[in-house]
């Protein structure tokens, strides 16, 4: 079934354009929408439903772009008329194709998924006035130290996945596996679900649109208040959007993971080596030892067959 339900802007409201020759796409061209399922929209009657991989005369659609003509861009408002001459068009959540009629409830905008945004299942850190990173230790969730380890990965996510908008509902997963959640003003990670007091609203300081790394935003918890930090501590106490409340989005990476296991490689080589070094030391320690335990004894050997008899005992030899 095809629906609109949702604001969002996630992998289940993403669809894809295609035209049977590719290239450009301009107004009165048939095209075919597909769904995140792989599946094509199609049309039976009034009905509106994705159900199969075809590219048949159910499938196909007109693209009109709305009092104008010309080549189809981001932005552009348009509608979508199906082979029953009808077009598409949206009543409460419901997507059908009742009507002959290109006007408000036909009309739909063409938005291009953004490059570089902020996407769900992305890790991230969220850094704070104070210089500091969010953190979860347990299941405390504060902003004690500005490093960016593991503590201090978040996983972002959201219901249909695909970028992340200002005003989109978001989850925050913490390294444990727990979800950030709001109870009272106290911020903690306790447990998997995905319920209200885990839901937050992100809000982009700069106004609407997709969420970008180095963006200031706010968290909006179900309780209407925004998450913020006081010294190291993590609340959601006001409704303000000041600078304890503000937060700047960050997309973390696998650098920092790959430079310690470099550097615990490069580590454990040298400690070989030098281990290795200490063993080949010592070996030659022990052979000059012995070597010069040899050498002074064969002195010694020698010296003794060439000791000359004493002035005394000559005297006693002739006397007898």
């Amino acid at each position: 079934m095809v629906q609109a339900r949702w604001e969002s802007q996630g992998t289940w409201q993403a669809i894809m354009i295609e035209k049977t020759k590719g290239g450009s796409i301009n107004s009165g061209d048939t095209v075919y929408l597909k769904a995140h399922t792989g599946l094509h929209i199609d049309v039976a009657g009034e009905g509106v439903e994705a159900r199969w991989n075809d590219k048949g005369g159910w499938q196909a659609m007109i693209i009109e772009k709305k009092d104008a003509s010309g080549p189809i861009l981001p932005n552009d408002i348009v509608c979508f008329k199906a082979h029953t001459g009808k077009h598409l068009d949206v009543e409460d959540d419901f997507v059908r194709a009742r009507w002959n009629d290109c006007g408000y409830w036909q009309a739909m905008q063409i938005q291009k998924e953004i490059v570089g945004a902020v996407f769900s299942g992305d890790s991230i850190h969220l850094a704070v006035h104070t210089g500091n990173r969010f953190e979860v230790e347990g299941t405390a969730v504060q902003a004690r130290w500005g490093e960016t380890g593991q503590w201090q990965t978040l996983t972002i996510e959201s219901y249909g996945g695909g970028a992340i908008f200002s005003g989109d509902a978001v989850f925050l997963r913490a390294h444990t596996g727990k979800l950030v959640d709001v109870q009272g003003v106290e911020v903690q990670a306790r447990w998997e679900e995905r319920g209200s007091w885990q839901t937050f609203y992100i809000e982009r300081k700069g106004g609407s649109g997709a969420v970008m790394p180095g963006d200031t935003i706010f968290l909006r918890a179900h309780t209407n208040k925004m998450v913020e930090v006081d010294g190291v501590a993590v609340q959601a106490r006001w409704d303000a959007t000041g600078l304890w409340q503000s937060l700047v989005i960050e997309k973390a990476t696998s650098r920092r993971l790959s430079e310690s296991t470099m550097d615990a490689s490069a580590l454990g080589a040298l400690l070989g080596m030098a281990a290795t070094v200490l063993v080949i030391g010592m070996l030659v320690l022990v052979l000059a030892i012995k070597s010069s335990r040899m050498r002074h004894g064969s002195e010694v050997k020698d010296y003794s067959y060439k000791v000359q008899p004493s002035q005394d005992e000559d005297t006693a030899d002739i006397a007898r």
